[in-house]
């Protein structure tokens, strides 16, 4: 068995959405939920933007983060580098909290491409990679810190370092707007969520 714990980030200011992106509510549920709802058995994290905190822990979060202090407001690695900090695992699903419609059965596909020889597992959908609905090993928290540190903060650069295992979308039998993401308000529209 892979030792897993799921990360959601949930720590971006959400300027284009027009509030925070994690706690909007579709379906009775904020959109963290639904994310949380298909990730896989085990311990979820939350990196948080810190005025969320109270809202996630109100909800009954055990395991809510913000970024630490010397990487605070540095993006997605920022909230990749903070989860491996505090929390000890050999593979991390990293999760964006905008993507309400992935599914646990993706999720559980693309596991089984974490092996030894790879530092990245980032499945390719209608031809872009997903790195943030992807496995990454802890054997990459040292390039993730160099990344930080020179403020090369885009998931691509990263990628280019590293051992990476592409997944195409046939291999994960994925439905038509599993990957779509919730930036604007014109993304509610778009996937039928108003």
């Amino acid at each position: 068995m892979v030792d897993i714990v799921n990360v959601i980030l949930a720590g971006g200011a959400s300027r284009r959405f027009g509030e925070p992106k994690a706690s909007y509510c579709y379906k009775g549920k904020p959109l963290y939920e639904h994310v949380k709802e298909q990730v896989l058995d085990g311990q979820v994290m939350i990196i948080s933007h810190p005025k969320l905190v109270p809202f996630f822990k109100a909800r009954g979060e055990q395991h809510v983060w913000v970024d630490a202090k010397e990487v605070r407001g540095l993006g997605p690695l920022a909230g990749i580098y903070t989860a491996m900090q505090n929390q000890k695992a050999d593979w991390y699903l990293v999760t964006a909290c905008d993507m309400p419609f992935i599914r646990r059965v993706t999720a559980q596909a693309l596991s089984s491409y974490c092996q030894d020889q790879v530092d990245v597992v980032v499945p390719q959908i209608q031809g872009r990679l997903q790195p943030l609905f992807a496995f990454y090993h802890r054997r990459t928290l040292p390039l993730i810190q160099e990344c930080l540190k020179e403020n090369e903060l885009a998931i691509k650069d990263l990628l280019q370092k590293l051992k990476v295992q592409i997944v195409a979308e046939e291999d994960l039998n994925v439905i038509s707007n599993e990957f779509h993401n919730i930036n604007n308000r014109s993304d509610l529209l778009e996937n039928g969520m108003i």
